[in-house]
């Protein structure tokens, strides 16, 4: 049985599940391939260095997790006199989004999107908990296959993303964890974007605001 339904089976109450959730998701985080995020970090070092776009890309909470890299990477990294990063979260807009799922398919409004903005060099990051979204898959076919570097990061048993890019990041997990993958999911960015941040000399204590 699927561990989060397993531990929910066997609780008395709700600390019970609450005890159980907690330490499996440390346990599913625990796993995650330290030489890999460190492989990513790097590319996304390389990407700001050399003036490439970062595209990153999910559903749902894994579309959050997309998001929050605009934030704590294109924003919280920015210093004086060193290169910025461009980065686009390709579920970010809404009309985007609604005017390509209706007029031409829900599996290709990422692909869409890359084919506008997307170039050679570019790196693309996607996200799926079962490996196996087609938009996102698509994605990955798409920017490997027009000269993007793609870093796929995915749940469950990886799925199709374990061969659909250059560099996949599997977190390893049963079928029912989408909280405790997408909780990874953040993690990773977290990871990488406050390695980016403190080697570029930028404290993550933000400084007391001074009231008028």
């Amino acid at each position: 049985m699927p561990a989060l339904t397993d531990a929910h089976r066997n609780a008395a109450t709700p600390a019970d599940y609450m005890s159980a959730h907690l330490n499996r998701t440390a346990e599913v985080i625990q796993g995650l391939d330290a030489d890999a995020i460190a492989t990513l970090t790097e590319w996304v070092l390389d990407a700001g260095a050399n003036d490439r776009t970062i595209f990153t890309l999910g559903n749902g909470g894994s579309a959050t997790v997309a998001g929050a890299w605009v934030n704590d990477l294109a924003v919280n990294t920015v210093m004086d006199g060193q290169p910025g990063f461009r980065v686009m979260a390709l579920g970010d807009s809404g009309p985007c989004i609604t005017a390509l799922g209706n007029d031409v398919s829900f599996d290709d409004i990422f692909v869409y999107q890359l084919r506008a903005a997307m170039r050679p060099g570019d790196l693309v990051i996607g996200m799926s908990c079962s490996g196996n979204s087609p938009n996102v898959v698509r994605a990955m076919a798409y920017a490997r296959e027009h000269g993007a570097k793609t870093a796929a990061i995915a749940g469950f048993d990886g799925g199709k993303l374990l061969d659909a890019a250059d560099l996949v990041i599997h977190i390893a997990s049963e079928p029912d964890e989408y909280g405790p993958v997408e909780d990874a999911f953040s993690v990773v960015m977290h990871a990488v974007t406050a390695y980016i941040t403190l080697a570029r000399g930028k404290a993550m204590v933000h400084p007391p605001r001074v009231s008028a």
